[in-house]
């Protein structure tokens, strides 16, 4: 079996795993984060991190900013070289840094850690890594590990599991986890249904014989499109794309889109939009009626949302199709988005003759600044 797929189905397991560890020796670290940051001051947070560690931040700014805390996210690469103050560094005292690395070692999280300790007003810092023997998980107040195998190919297990953290850190701040037995059973439905997509031949079969051949390998582009929280999905797929399929492909928001993006839309233009909330829906079916009247090719709408006549009418199953998944949690929802874009971008690959989550030029860790 190919180690990208292998990875992409072992996502259950790693789920179980970081979960379980959640509920039983990580439970102190998440409740010590929640009162460092009530009881200690601290009044703005930033999540830091490259690549898909930096994506998986747009989860916490989304859920912590609507629950009215301040949160940032910085690219750590540019948060190191370009945005670290070079004066008034007594600015971080009332702050909280996340850095997220699944090895703990990259080389722009490294150097970050030791600009933050050499100065004097130092923030509180909290690591979150799957390596306890890193720098990382050395360097920072607190730590929440993982605790999943190692991973080989392109980012699947760490990604989900590094959401799933960041979900539950998340809620623990504010105060909605380990006193709610119904938040407790909101995850383990979520591993079911993750379970049930991906132990079921059905299941993936229904990606693989009806969605990738109605959406097409032949493309050299995908525009992915979101709003609120499936922003993190949208992001971390087109990322997907590039390093799996080895396409060009780029992340907005539909709002966005609409300032200069449907300047380029073709005849040819493949796009996937993500709804995974109601009130977000709204929005997305007035873009798919405008969208209807200018050009594109294909549009592969993966949504949670039922439904009415006007909306099953809007996808004509030609040019407009309709992925259901049934995960009602907005937060929760890029969880499960993300691995159904992995089988569809793990398909597309093995079309176009590309081994499946196998690098060319970079790596799995970058030590390089």
């Amino acid at each position: 079996m190919n180690l990208f797929l292998k990875e992409i189905l072992s996502q259950v397991k790693a789920l179980e795993n970081t979960f379980q560890y959640i509920l039983s020796a990580g439970k102190p670290q998440f409740l010590k984060v929640k009162d460092f940051i009530k009881k200690g001051g601290v009044t703005k947070l930033i999540f830091t991190g490259m690549g898909s560690s930096y994506i998986a931040s747009y989860l916490p700014y989304y859920f912590l900013n609507q629950n009215g805390i301040a949160v940032e996210i910085r690219e750590a690469g540019e948060f190191l070289f370009n945005t670290f103050p070079k004066s008034r560094q007594e600015s971080f005292k009332d702050t909280g840094i996340i850095l997220i690395s699944q090895s703990g070692k990259s080389g722009e999280i490294r150097e970050l850690l030791r600009k933050i300790n050499s100065i004097k007003v130092k923030p509180l810092t909290i690591g979150i890594t799957n390596d306890p023997d890193s720098y990382l998980a050395y360097m920072t107040e607190l730590q929440i590990f993982m605790n999943i195998d190692e991973e080989l190919s392109v980012t699947t297990t760490t990604y989900v599991c590094t959401l799933l953290i960041l979900y539950i850190m998340s809620k623990t701040i504010v105060g909605e986890f380990f006193n709610s037995e119904g938040e407790v059973q909101n995850i383990r439905n979520l591993i079911e249904k993750v379970q049930k997509l991906l132990e079921n031949e059905k299941e993936i079969n229904e990606i693989w014989e009806n969605v990738v051949p109605n959406f097409g390998e032949d493309f050299e582009f995908i525009e992915i499109l979101a709003r609120g929280s499936s922003i993190v999905t949208a992001h971390q797929a087109a990322l997907n794309c590039k390093e799996i399929i080895k396409s060009y492909s780029e992340a907005q928001s539909v709002s966005n889109f609409r300032h200069g993006g449907i300047e380029c839309l073709k005849d040819n233009t493949k796009i996937i939009l993500l709804t995974s909330d109601g009130a977000n829906l709204d929005y997305n079916a007035k873009f798919i009626q405008q969208l209807k009247e200018w050009s594109f090719e294909k549009l592969l709408h993966i949504t949670n949302q039922d439904f009415d006549e006007d909306l099953v009418n809007l996808h004509d199953g030609k040019k407009i199709m309709r992925y259901y998944y049934d995960v009602k949690d907005s937060f929760l929802a890029p969880i499960y988005e993300i691995i159904i874009l992995q089988l569809i971008f793990y398909k597309i690959a093995e079309l176009k003759g590309i081994e499946p989550g196998k690098f060319k030029f970079s790596t799995k860790i970058t030590k390089d600044l």
